[in-house]
């Protein structure tokens, strides 16, 4: 049987775009791994102290509390997820108040998105567990908890999905829970794609009875 090029060539464009519809848009989350900013390091500690309110880190601001910014290598025995900088959301400082940033990114109202990001834990080092983060973003407040002990620097992803309220929404991560380190790392938001619908029985049908009739006028011209 030979079916007209033009025909094959008609449904891949087809399918192709519905693939391109389905898939997640890109991260709107902006230095999602914290490595841009004007970043100073404390002597021989790869460490940077940012009090409330600061914007150092680019398109970021801190809220809650103080946090330190951290480069790799570092003293601390720890490492970053993603890149070379973190962040510590207890300043090294024993157990709350915790630091944390928060960054406004735009988004279509009603779309439903997915907010990831890793937190990091050195518990055998550093204390703990627990060792938790506390995320805010559109209609979701949901805190993520390792309760693992640690041996070494250690990353958990974590996932909260939220529903837009407004044009623009504000993702806030605050440290919940540790003592000595609350690691923050490698943050992103992607739009979740609508499930296409179940087409109903007698579109079947008349996309098979158009199918076939296509194939008929193939053969014909053969």
């Amino acid at each position: 049987m030979c079916i007209d090029r033009g025909i094959v060539r008609t449904m891949a464009v087809v399918f192709c775009a519905a693939a391109v519809a389905a898939s997640a848009e890109a991260s709107p989350i902006l230095n999602q791994s914290f490595e841009d900013g004007a970043f100073v390091a404390n002597a021989a500690q790869g460490t940077m102290t940012l009090n409330v309110g600061s914007t150092t880190i680019t398109n970021w601001t801190v809220v809650a509390d103080a946090l330190a910014w951290i480069d790799s290598p570092n003293p601390w025995f720890l490492s970053a997820q993603d890149g070379n900088k973190f962040l510590d959301l207890t300043n090294f400082q024993a157990g709350a108040p915790f630091g944390g940033v928060t960054q406004t990114i735009a988004t279509d109202v009603g779309a439903a998105y997915t907010l990831s990001y890793y937190l990091g834990s050195y518990t055998a080092r550093w204390g703990g567990p627990p060792v938790a983060i506390t995320a805010t973003a559109g209609n979701a407040i949901q805190t993520c908890t390792d309760n693992t002990v640690s041996i070494v620097s250690t990353w958990s992803l974590c996932t909260v999905p939220f529903v837009a309220l407004s044009t623009s929404t504000a993702v806030t991560l605050v440290g919940a829970a540790g003592v000595h380190y609350v690691g923050l790392d490698n943050v992103s938001v992607v739009q979740r794609p609508v499930p296409e619908p179940v087409p109903e029985p007698s579109a079947m049908i008349l996309f098979g009875a158009g199918l076939a009739g296509l194939i008929s006028r193939a053969r014909r011209r053969r």
